[in-house]
């Protein structure tokens, strides 16, 4: 029954201990998690504004660069050779609806044509350019300020992706908006024929001209617009002047821009009928900057976070370890308490038992006159052993409560152990034995200051456990010594019997170690006269030690005190 409440005790420490480990368990991986997170949306965050400028510069660069580009003439010499040449240019062409390319080198035209699939004459490139020209994007700015979508202030704040969303919109619209009165800006109608004008007659009349725009034909790149001119006879006629773009090297010229904010940047074609509005130009809206991965990176944790998590572990493993050594502690003591009553029960019943059958033998008479006297010695005797016992029971006690109290005095060792002789001699008369007590080495004059009783104590409990256990020792003797070392003096107890088998070396110093089945198969005691004497030694500044013999039987306790 009792190991069963031990065991349900232990479980119940092991329930709660898992308890307390799982919940600091989820706990930290919250915390992680949150922490991670946490990270994970700073490097977003920091990302999409990276990504946000960028985008910002890239149009900025690509409108100057579309400006600029839309003020150069189509060719500046009859020789055909194109006027401070781009090497992202690979042509610039004006071509007339009748399908005449009224000027651009007739050799990269005709590149042109091949790279457009341009197979069947009468589809001349004016047409095959013109059908395919699209209309201005939605990104240059056509939706109003108040056109865009509202995003709800609750939803703002609860969904961050639509908040996210609303704000992407907001940047490319303004961003559009940006770029298209950059370019109208800079369109002076008058400056179009100046810049533009290698047409067949300076009497043409420019009516009206378009904005540059970029368009995408068959995968190549162009950067085009719409003329239209009044002829001396009054016909009207459209152009398309435009420049051929080589796309690799204006993506080259549009990503160094952007170089310091992403290094490991892309330009990728937008997917048809798809403007993802956080990652696509607004100059160029068939292309999108590829944003680069986000690393998964370990950012060590700040210590507002670390230091409370740690301490909450080590709160946690403290406890438990507490809670473990405490139950541990109590219940080692109960089964020593228990054991203790069980030995002391034993113990007492023993002398009892002899009080009792030799008081009512001597009370009726049935005890012969010659026999009296070892009846009473067997009862003095008995009432020696039971007097042991309640002292060393009632000193064990004083010293735990911290009650024991001592009368400290200087005095020589053999001052103190002369009058203990004929104690100790008569203890081991009783078991058969002789004492041996040599005082007279210089050890024995050396002054000690200490508590003669206790010494006593602890001496008498020497000496009482060799003669119940070293009895059969030869010779049957005791011998106690004397032996000074440096700054302490060491009384040494000897004896000839059995000594301690190693497994029991590590328990004959703890209190209540001997059970009451121990107590009855082996001699009287409850296993507390060498925890007693240890404690009292240690009382004194001194200690209690236990040692084998060399080479032979026996054991040795060596009680070692402080000089004064």
């Amino acid at each position: 029954m009792r190991h069963l409440r031990g065991w349900m005790v232990w479980a119940t420490l092991g329930v709660c201990a898992l308890m307390v480990l799982g919940t600091m368990t989820g706990l930290t991986r919250s915390v992680l998690r949150s922490e991670r997170s946490r990270a994970y949306a700073e490097s977003r965050a920091d990302l999409l504004e990276k990504m946000r400028l960028a985008l910002w510069r890239m149009d900025g660069f690509a409108t100057a660069w579309i400006t600029d580009e839309s003020q150069r003439p189509v060719l500046s010499a009859p020789s055909g050779q194109l006027d401070d040449p781009r090497q992202e240019v690979l042509l610039r062409f004006e071509a007339r609806e009748d399908g005449a390319v009224v000027s651009g080198d007739t050799s990269r035209v005709f590149s042109l044509e091949r790279a457009l699939k341009i197979e069947n004459r009468d589809c001349t490139l004016f047409a095959r350019i013109g059908e395919s020209m699209p209309p201005i994007p939605a990104a240059w700015g056509s939706r109003a300020p108040s056109e865009e979508p509202p995003v709800p202030a609750e939803e703002s704040k609860r969904d961050s992706a639509a908040y996210q969303q609303n704000a992407n919109s907001k940047e490319l619209a303004g961003r559009g908006r940006v770029v298209n009165r950059a370019l109208g800006q800079s369109q002076q109608v008058e400056n179009v024929a100046k810049n533009w004008g290698t047409t067949p007659s300076t009497a043409w009349q420019l009516l009206q001209s378009g904005l540059p725009r970029p368009a995408m034909i068959d995968g190549q790149l162009f950067l085009l617009r719409h003329l239209q001119w009044r002829m001396p006879d009054g016909q009207i006629i459209r152009t398309i002047q435009g420049s051929w773009i080589d796309a690799s090297v204006l993506q080259a010229k549009l990503l160094e821009e952007v170089s310091d904010l992403l290094p490991a940047g892309h330009l990728l074609p937008t997917p048809a009928k798809t403007i993802v509005e956080g990652i696509t130009l607004a100059s160029f809206p068939f292309w999108q900057l590829e944003p680069p991965a986000i690393p998964n990176v370990i950012v060590p944790l700040p210590k507002t976070v670390t230091i409370p998590l740690l301490v909450g572990w080590v709160a946690a493993l403290s406890a438990i370890a507490t809670a473990s050594l405490l139950v541990r502690g109590v219940m080692r003591l109960s089964e020593r308490r228990a054991s203790f009553v069980s030995a002391v029960t034993h113990e007492l019943r023993t002398p009892l038992t002899t009080f009792r059958l030799y008081s009512e033998m001597l009370e009726t008479g049935a005890v012969k006159e010659e026999k009296r006297s070892d009846y009473l010695r067997i009862l003095s005797r008995e009432s020696d052993r039971l007097a042991h016992l309640v002292e060393n029971v009632l000193a064990f006690s004083r010293i735990e409560r911290g009650s024991a109290r001592s009368a400290v005095r200087e005095a020589s060792i053999r001052e103190i152990l002369e009058p203990l002789r004929e104690r100790f001699e008569a203890r081991l008369t009783i078991a058969g034995m002789e004492l041996r007590m040599n005082l007279q080495s210089p050890s024995g004059d050396a002054p000690v200051k200490v508590d003669a009783a206790a010494v006593e104590h602890i001496l008498f409990n020497l000496v009482d456990n060799a003669a119940k256990y070293a009895s059969a020792g030869q010779p049957p003797e005791v011998t106690i010594r004397v032996v000074g070392k440096a700054a302490s003096l060491g009384i040494y107890v000897e004896d000839n019997g059995p000594g301690i088998s190693p497994a029991k070396r590590d328990r004959i110093f703890q209190p209540f170690h001997k059970s009451a089945r121990d107590a009855a198969e082996s001699r009287p005691g409850v296993g507390l006269g060498l925890a007693l004497s240890r404690r009292l030694a240690r009382g004194l500044g001194g200690d209690l030690h236990y040692e084998q013999r060399q080479g032979k039987m026996g054991a040795i306790f060596t009680l070692r005190l402080p000089l004064t």
